[in-house]
């Protein structure tokens, strides 16, 4: 597939996703050249940033959504098992998680190689995102805050 090609449809899928923010009514930043939108909403106790990248060269959607607080590094360990009980909770996207630095972030990705994702699909994996940064965003908050042990972490976030 040709780099213009690629383009021409990474463009359109970029206007799928702002049609379905628009949708909803959610405000948000776009750059059409570079096809990155930034925008955000409010859980229900922390907010939501959301960064989502159209890559025309690998040809996938990237969203992040970085938590709002950075793990003390005395309890960076148990911020690892919380992470992963986390993960394995999931049936799409990842937190990931950087131990030297304490920083988590949300990702989610879908190609959309020789394809195109019609907006509600695009919507629902924004949602999903969002559901999923403040099913466990507070908790990751109360593990960095609290005392818990590793067994009593893999506890609470089950």
């Amino acid at each position: 597939m040709s780099d213009e090609r690629q383009y021409k449809q990474a463009k359109e899928v970029f206007r799928s996703l702002c049609a379905a923010f628009d949708a909803d009514g959610w405000t948000y930043d776009a750059d059409e050249k570079e096809l990155t939108i930034e925008s955000g909403v409010q859980g229900e106790d922390l907010p939501i940033p959301l960064d989502i990248e159209v890559d025309a060269e690998r040809m996938l959607i990237s969203l992040i959504s970085r938590l709002p607080f950075c793990v003390e590094k005395e309890r960076r360990r148990e911020m690892a098992v919380a992470v992963s009980r986390a993960n394995n909770g999931l049936v799409d996207g990842s937190f990931d998680y950087d131990y030297n630095t304490g920083d988590i972030l949300f990702r989610i990705t879908v190609s959309f190689r020789d394809s195109l994702i019609a907006a509600n699909a695009l919507r629902g994996m924004v949602h999903f995102a969002c559901l999923a940064v403040d099913a466990y965003n507070d908790k990751f908050l109360r593990v960095n805050g609290n005392d818990m042990d590793c067994d009593e972490v893999a506890d609470f976030i089950a």
